[in-house]
């Protein structure tokens, strides 16, 4: 997911009086809200960004490999292991929301920040995210430095935006390394790309179902006991 979110999201907020129910103020703008979500336009232009630094890196090593990192030699073999590790990894965060508090804190921020998605911007925002990010890190960065300089960058850019954030650029890290030796197994993004994008999915969808709707008392009880009521 983007480090950049709040800032993406404040171009569309509103100006509306700060002690509206469900609402947070911008920390760029002082008495404007934000909407909580990531409009789809937005979304498109900032993962533009590593798309085009990818292709270009790729393109100066060499002129094929990105043909070759999107057209793999067995692609049921990489949808299917790329599917497998996805699944997985969402039922590894799902129990982590059950036994940690601080796993559920960390939905809770995103559940702020992005409670108001909608479907299709999910799904929209999942499929960028996973195809933008696997291509500059799975595919150009570590084509460079290996998989372990490539888990590290991709962990380091997950820094936190506060301190509720505390445990993302670890768990990605520790994420990447596993999208990397998928990368290295099967020759290609695809498998990556596919586990990055169910993951996104599916946990923004948990996220954004959860949290729509904003109310500080079950929020607050939620991520301390792990129960809504």
């Amino acid at each position: 997911m983007p480090t950049n979110i709040n800032a993406a999201a404040d171009v569309e907020s509103t100006r509306v009086p700060s002690t509206e129910p469900g609402t947070r103020e911008s920390p760029l703008h002082p008495g404007v809200t934000l909407e909580r979500r990531l409009p789809p336009f937005y979304a498109a232009f900032f993962y533009a960004f590593p798309i085009a630094v990818a292709w270009i890196w790729l393109y100066h090593l060499d002129p094929a490999k990105s043909a070759q990192l999107w057209a793999p030699a067995d692609w049921p073999k990489c949808l299917s292991l790329g599917a497998a590790a996805g699944v997985a990894l969402v039922a590894v965060t799902v129990a982590f929301s059950r036994w940690f508090a601080w796993t559920r804190r960390l939905e809770a921020e995103f559940g702020w920040v992005l409670g108001r998605q909608r479907a299709w911007e999910i799904l929209w925002v999942a499929l960028l995210s996973g195809a933008a990010e696997e291509y500059l890190f799975r595919g150009a960065l570590q084509a460079k430095t290996g998989v372990w300089i490539a888990a590290v960058v991709f962990g380091a850019i997950h820094w936190p935006l506060n301190r509720n954030f505390w445990m993302w650029p670890i768990l990605s890290g520790v994420i990447g390394l596993g999208l990397g030796g998928l990368a290295v197994l099967t020759h290609s993004i695809v498998a990556p790309v596919t586990a990055h994008v169910i993951v996104n999915l599916v946990n923004l969808r948990r996220i954004t179902s959860r949290f729509r709707e904003w109310d500080e008392e079950r929020v607050n009880r939620y991520v301390d006991t792990g129960k809504d009521a």
